[in-house]
This record gives structure tokens, C-alpha cells and sequence, in this order.
């Protein structure tokens, strides 16, 4: 009799009652346990509410026009996920930090780069004709082409020594 009862009932059931989800998990709700911008803005789903100090995701239809005048929006500056994040929560304003030490003129990034939020990102193909060549270093310093001499190998070059080796070379050659 037991037996027949809950068959019964597991027949009756999703005739009576439907049953449907009151939410689903899925990433956009990770959004709601995290408690700074930093942290927010680490996911790109996630959108800061400066106004509330709560994050969010306007993939969900409760948020659609939650914070629409006050937030923080992720945006993917090609950093690394924290770098992104904390130039997102700063407006793209961070301390400009795209001059070698010492120096505080000239172009930024030696002129071979653009500085985005106070960090050097080098131009990543200086030369369309040639791919192979390639600009690096934290203030794109470097480069494996700047060199052409006896003294040169596969590189990578500071760019300004290249200079300096060039001036020493046509100066022993004076002598």
C-alpha cells in the first residue's frame, strides 16, 4: 500500500504543480559576493556600484537598471586581471608610470608603446613587413633589430645603448 501510494503520488505531482526555477546559478550571480571594486571588476561580468558599494551583473533582470547613473563598468584594457581591474576602478587614471627611471620628458614608452593606465604596452608588430621583429621591456626599451654590427647577436637591444655602441664604433674608426 505504501508502495502504491508514492507512485501514485510521484504520477500526480507534475500534473498538479509545476515546478520552475527561481533562479539559475551560473557566473553572473558570483557577482553579488564580491565585496570591493577590485574584486568586482576582476570578472567581466561584474559592474560596480559606486552609490550602493555593492557589485553586481546587468545580465540579470533584477539589476538591468540598477546603479545606471553611478557604476564602474569592467573594461578590458589587455592587462593582466588584476591590472585590469584596478585601472577599470580607477577610471583609467592610475599614476602615470610610462618613463624610464630618471627621465621625465620625451615620449612615453620611448616613444615605441602606448601608455595605458600608467603601464607601457609596446607596439606589438613595429614593422608590418618584417613580424619577426619585436619591441619589449617595461618602458619598450628593448627591440631585436636596433643592432647591426659585429657586436650583435639575436638581441633583445636597450634601445639607447644600440646608440651609444654606434657612436662608440664610428668614433674608433675616426681614430
Amino acid at each position: 500500500m505504501k508502495t502504491f501510494l508514492v507512485v501514485s503520488l510521484a504520477c500526480i505531482l507534475p500534473a498538479v504543480f509545476s515546478i520552475t526555477p527561481i533562479f539559475i546559478m551560473d557566473e553572473n550571480w558570483v557577482c553579488n559576493v564580491k565585496r570591493s571594486c577590485l574584486e568586482c571588476l576582476r570578472l567581466s561580468q561584474c559592474s560596480w556600484c559606486q552609490a550602493e558599494n555593492r557589485c553586481f551583473s546587468r545580465k540579470l533582470p533584477t539589476y538591468e537598471d540598477f546603479c545606471r547613473d553611478n557604476s564602474t563598468e569592467y573594461h578590458n584594457y589587455e592587462l593582466s586581471l588584476i591590472d585590469n581591474a584596478r585601472c577599470s576602478c580607477a577610471g583609467g587614471q592610475l599614476e602615470e608610470n610610462c618613463y624610464p627611471p630618471g627621465v621625465t620628458d620625451g615620449p612615453k614608452c620611448t616613444g615605441r608603446g602606448a601608455c595605458i593606465c600608467g603601464r607601457c604596452v609596446c607596439d606589438p608588430m613595429p614593422d608590418a613587413e618584417h613580424p619577426t621583429k619585436m619591441v619589449v621591456g617595461e618602458f619598450c626599451e628593448f627591440d631585436n633589430f636596433s643592432c647591426d654590427g659585429p657586436r650583435c647577436n639575436e638581441g633583445p637591444y636597450l634601445h639607447n645603448d644600440v646608440r651609444n655602441m654606434d657612436n662608440e664604433t664610428a668614433a674608433n674608426i675616426e681614430d
